[in-house]
This record gives structure tokens, C-alpha cells and sequence, in this order.
């Protein structure tokens, strides 16, 4: 066990306690305290939340929120004062029989409450949701919840960018070791849930997904922080490395497969996402992570150029980045998408080179500038679609290739390079749209979609629908994986790259 090991608090938002008590048991060997969310009962359940603890049989936290802070509760002060008079009322000898801890708002002070708290050591946590980003002054909003020695103070922001996360791990960072509690909510947030013992917050909060709950406060289920993260094995050694990327990276695997491959070689390294509305945000919380390395995903591929002191052969030659390796305190920069898309291509084909092949790439960024190379690399004559014509240019000028409109201008040229049709731009990966609706499948056709989150795109559906032989770009990712492995490790990557499921 690591010396600063974190911990996870289990929010039950069941509509009964018993419901709540077959969720923890779901997760049990996962967890290490609970919060009962009494706000998300019924209302006949809210009664009996006293005899929760007892049954629960670990620490145990209880959480009334009010409407007005997040929650579920709209029946007043009043009737909120008496649960938790109730609930922690008749302390028992036995202290694992009460609550451990209660969460009561900074505008909430009743001495009765306070008092019953501290006679019978539970502890109380002093919260403000701050529900619309950052506060102005985040050390007035700390102070306020600090007045009390004996209680935590928790400060829960829902993020509302990575500027503001940004400036959030600034003003954390720099504050002296002490009890306390952050939680960073939101897209925007998902590395402070990771990260939040090596940060020094007590504990982070996870929650089992539950149909009653339409927030998207909590987005890490135990499982997620104990199967992947590996929560409770990293520690203050632990090297760090980074998925850096917009929104769509919630959903990405690789964190998934680089936690597999770091734990499989008892690797200490942890790999997380980071999402961030600028490269520039992007390599300042880097920084302040302290992270070693980092994997780029769009749209900073090309972002990222202007900042690196190092740009290997395929980087200059791509125009792209997708992997960040530090050395000597400086950002060197590297391209594994080529080769791992080359490696699953001729995997997908079942060939060695593509001579002679005529293909047709959607796209003209990032991914399409790795996917000509390696097609030109193999061999195929290309065509390369794109909605700005001059993107398009400029890439196929690069390899002497063929461009066009993506657009029905483009059919009799598509009719021509479509023995192989490669996807690569993020069109299905948070919708239904097909970029190339305009186009009617011969069922002869190999179609290669970058996207793998969803699994089949409209695209790959339409095509598989008409007999083509179809994939996604899994396997795409968990090469460039490995690439990416070998660059931080400096070792060969291991085989379980190549198996990782997803």
C-alpha cells in the first residue's frame, strides 16, 4: 500500500436504503467510505437514513443536498434540520455504528447539530458547491469553509474550461498539506478525480451510473477508478503521463490500454486524460502535473508544433505530433500514428504492401497527414477529399496525389480510388453523420474508419450494409500505443498491445 494512498468515496444516489446497500455491495472491495445522498430518497426512506451506517459496515458520510447546491432536496430548512437530528441521534458505543461523517453546507450552521457532531466524533465536512465555474477569490472561498479546526472544508467547482482548471491547479498546488476536500466536476475535472491524493484532497468520489441520476457530477464509476487507474496503487513516485485532447477524450481507451501495458510490466506510471480547450492550457497543466510524457490527439497534433524543442523525422515530414516525450526539461515530439496505422492496415488487408492500390482519404488533417504518408510509404496511388480544397492541395501536393471536394463533385473521382476509402477525420464520433453520404457503395470497397468510439459509424454501417469489408480504428490505437510506449519506457513495447480488448 502507498503511504499517501488514495481513497474513494462511494455516492449512493438510490431511492431507497436498500437499494443503496446492493450498490455498495457491487463495489465493496473497491471503496472506502460511502456517502449516503439522502436527497435522492424517497420520501418514506428519508426516515429511517439513521440505521444506514450499521448496515453498511464502512465509514460512512451523509449528504442532504439541497436543490439550490446540486441536489435533489426541495422540502426546506426545516424539515432538512430534522434528518439529520435524526440521523445522529442515538449514538451508539460502537462508532462505526454512526455516522463517520456529514456534510454540511457553509451557510448551514445549527450548534445543536455542530455540537451533537462533535460529542460523538463525527466528523463534519464544510462544503459550497460552486455550480457556474470559479469563485473570484479562491482563497476568501477556502477560508470561509476553514473557520472550524476540527472540520474539512470542501471546495466542489464545476469546471467550466482548462483556463479555469488551469488556474484552479495553480492555487492548489501552492497551498501548504492540510485536511481538506476538492472535487473538480465536469468534463474538465476528470484528472482532479484521478489525481486527487497526489494532490492532497482526502479522498475522491466515484458513483455507480443510476437511472434516477441525470447529473454528470461524478463520471468515474469505482470500477473505472479501481480496474483502470488502479487508484490505490499509485503514489507520490508514480510517473505521469497524459491524454490530451477536447471532450471526445472522456470516452477514449487509451487510458485503458496504457494502464493494462503499465500494470502488466509493474510499470509505476499512470496514464489519464486531460481535456483542454487549448494546446497552450494543455502544456501548462502538464507542467504543473509534473507529467513525463503525453499523447496528442486532435485537434493539437498541429498545435502542439510551434512549442517543441525536438521534431522527429516522421513530425517534420507529417506536419503532425501526436506523442510528447520530456527530455532535458523540453517537450520533444514524435509521430507513432503513421506506423500504427500502417501496422493494422496491412493486418486489416492481409497484405505486405499496397502497389498499385488506389485510395481515397477523407480528410486533410492530423490523421490524414499520418494516413498519406503511410499509404505513399506502401506503395498506393491516392486520392485526398477534403471540405477545404486548399487543405486537400496542400497535402496530395506533398506526395504528388490527386485531391478533391468532399462533396458529389468528387463521385467519378471517388469511383476511380476505391479499392481502399480510409476515414480520417472525428465525423461519427459524437453523431450519426456520414461524410460521405453522397456516395453509393459498390460492396467492393475496404473501408478503414479512424473512429473506433462508437464501435460501427454511420459510415462503417452504410458501408458494411452494402458488403464492403469494413474496420475501425482499434487496432490503429492500440499500435500507435505501443509506439508511444517505446518512447516513454525507452524498451521495447510489450505484446499485450497487440491483444488488449476493448
Amino acid at each position: 500500500m502507498q503511504e499517501n494512498q488514495v481513497k474513494i468515496c462511494l455516492s449512493l444516489a438510490g431511492k431507497t436504503i436498500d437499494e443503496n446497500l446492493r450498490i455498495l455491495e457491487q463495489y465493496r472491495d473497491k471503496v472506502d467510505l460511502v456517502e449516503l445522498r439522502a436527497d435522492f430518497l424517497e420520501p418514506s426512506e428519508k426516515f429511517y437514513i439513521r440505521i444506514f451506517p450499521e448496515k453498511a459496515r464502512i465509514p460512512s458520510l451523509l449528504s442532504i443536498r439541497r436543490a439550490s447546491d446540486g441536489g435533489k432536496f426541495t422540502d426546506g430548512e426545516g424539515v432538512r434540520l430534522v434528518l439529520f437530528a435524526k440521523a445522529l441521534s442515538y449514538a451508539r458505543s460502537d462508532v462505526s455504528a454512526n455516522y463517520a461523517y456529514v456534510e454540511l453546507e457553509d451557510d448551514f450552521h445549527i450548534p445543536a447539530i455542530e455540537e451533537a457532531c462533535r460529542t460523538f466524533g463525527t466528523r463534519i465536512v464544510r462544503s459550497h458547491h460552486y455550480q457556474k465555474g470559479l469563485p473570484e477569490n479562491l482563497d476568501e472561498a477556502l477560508a470561509a469553509l476553514s473557520r472550524e479546526d476540527d472540520e474539512i472544508p470542501r471546495l466542489d467547482v464545476a469546471i467550466q474550461s482548462s483556463g479555469e482548471a488551469l488556474r484552479f491547479l495553480r492555487w492548489w498546488i501552492a497551498l501548504p498539506p492540510a485536511e481538506r476536500i476538492f472535487t473538480l466536476t465536469g468534463v474538465y475535472g476528470l484528472f482532479g478525480h484521478i489525481l486527487s491524493s497526489r494532490l492532497g484532497s482526502m479522498w475522491t468520489y466515484a458513483r455507480s451510473r443510476h437511472p434516477s441520476d441525470a447529473s454528470d457530477r461524478f463520471l468515474f464509476d469505482p470500477a473505472v477508478l479501481h480496474d483502470i487507474y488502479h487508484l490505490r496503487e499509485y503514489g507520490p513516485q508514480t510517473e505521469l503521463y497524459a491524454l490530451l485532447g477536447q471532450k471526445s477524450i472522456a470516452a477514449s481507451l487509451s487510458p485503458l490500454i496504457h494502464n493494462t501495458a503499465f500494470r502488466t510490466l509493474e510499470k509505476n506510471a499512470l496514464f489519464f486524460p486531460l481535456v483542454v480547450d487549448r494546446i497552450e492550457d494543455g502544456l501548462a497543466l502538464l507542467e504543473l502535473l509534473g507529467c513525463k510524457g503525453a499523447a496528442i490527439t486532435v485537434p493539437f497534433k498541429e498545435d502542439v508544433l510551434p512549442y517543441l524543442a525536438f521534431r522527429s523525422t516522421d513530425v517534420q515530414r507529417i506536419g503532425a505530433c501526436n506523442t510528447l516525450v520530456l527530455r532535458d526539461g523540453a517537450w520533444a515530439g514524435y509521430n507513432t500514428d503513421a506506423d500504427g496505422f500502417e501496422r493494422s492496415l496491412m493486418q486489416f488487408l492481409g497484405r505486405t504492401d499496397l502497389e498499385g492500390m488506389r485510395a481515397t482519404i477523407i480528410g486533410a488533417g492530423g490523421a490524414a497527414k499520418s494516413v498519406a504518408l503511410s499509404l505513399y510509404r506502401k506503395g498506393a496511388h491516392c486520392l485526398i477529399l477534403n471540405r477545404t480544397i486548399m487543405a486537400a492541395r496542400e497535402l496530395a501536393r506533398k506526395y504528388n496525389f490527386l485531391y478533391g471536394h468532399l462533396d458529389d463533385r468528387s463521385i467519378d473521382l471517388i469511383s476511380s480510388y476505391s479499392e481502399l476509402i480510409v476515414q480520417a477525420t472525428s465525423v461519427g464520433m459524437d453523431s450519426e453523420d456520414d461524410p460521405l453520404n453522397f456516395y453509393e457503395f459498390k460492396g467492393t470497397e475496404a473501408v478503414f474508419d479512424l473512429v473506433y468510439h462508437p464501435p460501427r459509424t454511420a459510415l462503417l454501417k452504410r458501408a458494411e450494409a452494402a458488403g464492403c469489408q469494413v474496420t475501425n480504428g482499434y487496432r490503429m490505437l492500440c499500435y500507435q500505443a505501443a509506439g508511444q510506449y517505446k518512447l516513454w519506457m525507452n524498451e521495447p513495447p510489450p505484446e499485450i498491445y497487440a491483444h488488449i480488448e476493448p
